[in-house]
């Protein structure tokens, strides 16, 4: 082979060689930027992943918490079902009808079936009208005439504007739970 084609083959040769580690070097630098950003993904990922993993601890003491707290309400439910269920026993044991103080309380709230206007005969007494106006007039206004019935105790002694604002019988001081409107007429 003559020298000028050996030249010339070492001139391809060079070329070829420059042109692979041209392309090599590309590649390497296009891969040594795809780690960097691959390494910054995994970076943040995990950065992530302690947040999550710190969230997870956080609502796990919280649901604790609730969790507890009902467990605290559920036995306070069940310490004041106790206490009713006594205290309803002891009512029952001490066998007073309508939880009043005494028959005078009683009669104080009764009325006659059959003097629905609250009206004195005519042979009554003017001190017998007074004390049957007295037991018809509201006992916390003492102006209305009394038309709702307490519940539990029954004692028909307030008006129905007066029924609204009070919650314990001005009768028996039982405290109330319902009421009934009487129409008495």
């Amino acid at each position: 082979m003559p020298i000028a084609e050996e030249n010339i083959m070492k001139g391809v040769r060079a070329l070829k060689q420059r042109h692979t580690l041209a392309f090599l070097s590309a590649i390497e630098k296009g891969v040594g930027k795809k780690l960097r950003e691959k390494d910054i993904d995994i970076d943040n990922m995990n950065r992530k992943n302690k947040e999550l993993v710190d969230r997870i601890k956080q609502v796990s003491v919280e649901a604790q918490s609730w969790h507890n707290r009902a467990k605290y309400n559920e036995l306070m439910v069940n310490v004041l079902k106790n206490n009713l269920r006594q205290a309803m026993a002891q009512g029952a044991d001490q066998g007073k009808e309508g939880c009043g103080d005494s028959e005078v309380d009683d009669a104080a709230s009764y009325v006659d079936p059959n003097n629905h206007l609250g009206i004195v005969p005519p042979g009554g007494s003017h001190a017998k009208r007074k004390n049957l106006k007295e037991q018809m007039a509201c006992k916390a206004c003492k102006i209305k005439e009394v038309s709702t019935l307490l519940l539990p105790c029954r004692h028909l002694c307030m008006c129905k504007d007066c029924e609204g604002f009070i919650d314990v019988c001005p009768i028996c001081q039982t405290v109330k739970t319902a009421s009934v409107e009487v129409f008495m007429s």
